[in-house]
């Protein structure tokens, strides 16, 4: 572990000390048609404009800025599918501490390239199963920290940061929508809403072809699913967490399940109707709402947690071969 533990006054404290180059993004309203035009009842959260364009920022700068002597010259090595790379790789860059990123080698270009052109360096295996033995293996190594951000509160602590971002600047907010993987997002940012808000639904949402968390809910305990197909690429955790998944007990009010074509649905509602570029994993959230999965009565908050979509996955979204 990295240290500390994910608590509300954790969460408070990091969002305090929370500084550029990370950013407060905005509320984007989102109708669905032009009659809902000035009166949406659907807020996009827009962590797909953060810097690296996912939520992801927030953790890396607040993991990386605590580091100090020692701890820093070392650095730091984990396993990301995408977004969690380039973040460590830019803070990383920006703060002068060597990212080593462990990625399986099914990983999209984009992802794998953007985090080289940050300046991290990529350590390739062949499959999920085989992150966490990799990332011992070259923390062995390198003498690096290790850390693994299934497990580590840490991790939850900066994307609860968002949660308290969420209820200040949507005070009328009924319901939040998070997109969930391994859980980290989701736990952090359910345990700020409902320790400031806790009369505010907050849901989990998942692709119905990666449904581990889903699975998990049901079961009332940590299950792994042997199966994962989603465009969604940025929310491949095939078990969630056994940290995370307990907070999502704790303060999620339920997880909800949405489909392939829901989800490509939703990036072409944003990009036509906010004129910005979600990547599905971003999308999963408005997702559930734009589909008529919740309740679109009430005023909702979703997370659009990352933008950084393949070329090839965009194409296909949009009808081009």
């Amino acid at each position: 572990m990295i240290g500390g533990e994910l608590t509300y006054s954790r969460i408070v404290e990091a969002k305090e000390r929370m500084a550029p180059p990370v950013r407060v993004t905005g509320m984007l309203p989102l109708a669905r048609t032009a009659d809902e035009v000035g009166r949406e009842r659907l807020f996009l959260k827009s962590e797909h404009l953060q810097v690296t364009g996912s939520y992801k920022a927030r953790s890396a700068f607040n993991i990386l800025r605590s580091f100090e002597g020692e701890r820093r010259r070392r650095g730091i090595v984990l396993s990301s599918s995408g977004n969690f790379a380039q973040a460590f790789a830019y803070a990383g860059r920006v703060l002068d501490s060597p990212v080593a990123i462990v990625m399986p080698e099914y990983t999209a270009e984009v992802k794998v390239e953007g985090t080289r052109e940050y300046g991290a360096e990529v350590v390739l295996c062949p499959t999920f199963a085989d992150r966490d033995p990799a990332v011992e293996q070259v923390g062995a190594e390198r003498g690096m920290v290790i850390l693994h951000t299934f497990e580590d509160p840490e991790v939850a602590v900066g994307h609860g940061t968002i949660g308290l971002e969420v209820v200040e600047q949507l005070p009328e907010v009924e319901t939040v929508l998070i997109p969930v993987s391994s859980g980290g997002l989701a736990a952090g940012i359910a345990l700020a809403v409902k320790e400031r808000r806790p009369d505010v639904t907050v849901l989990g949402v998942q692709p119905e072809g990666g449904n581990a968390a889903y699975v998990s809910w049901q079961a009332g305990e940590v299950r792994a699913v042997d199966r994962w197909e989603s465009m969604a690429d940025a929310l491949s955790a095939r078990r969630p967490g056994k940290l995370p998944f307990e907070y999502l007990q704790r303060y999620l009010d339920d997880i909800v399940l949405v489909s392939e074509e829901a989800i490509a649905e939703a990036v072409r509602t944003i990009l036509f109707r906010t004129k910005t570029l979600t990547e599905p994993g971003g999308a999963t959230a408005a997702a559930a709402f734009l589909s008529g999965v919740v309740d679109t009565g009430k005023v909702t908050a979703a997370i659009a947690s990352g933008g950084n979509i393949q070329p090839s996955v965009l194409e296909k979204i949009l009808g081009g071969e």
